[in-house]
């Protein structure tokens, strides 16, 4: 879980780069190593959600819909997981056996 809380921390990091310095299309896409950033696995993570997207020569720009979507299917995810313990729980507390 706190490995899972890191990687997400640097993915936004990543992206809030990108957005300062307006990498957010194929005309302002920039190297890895013009922002001086590591190509680690938060950021293969994002190029495999398409968040990070190379239009060629190495360069990239942050698709910020894809981003979007990303944390809104992340946040629905974690409510699902919330109610099914939540749900669990409540099993456990009612249907009691004795």
């Amino acid at each position: 879980m706190v490995i899972t809380a890191l990687m997400m921390r640097r993915q936004r990091a990543l992206v809030r780069a990108f957005e300062q310095v307006g990498a957010t299309s194929v005309a302002q896409a920039r190297s890895a190593q013009q922002m001086s950033l590591s190509q680690g696995m938060a950021w293969q993570q994002l190029v495999a959600h398409a968040v990070l997207r190379c239009p060629g020569e190495g360069r990239y720009f942050v698709d910020l819909p894809n981003w979007q979507r990303l944390q809104r299917r992340r946040r629905i995810t974690a409510l699902v997981v919330v109610a099914a313990v939540l749900l669990g729980l409540a099993v456990l507390f009612v249907v009691r056996p004795g």
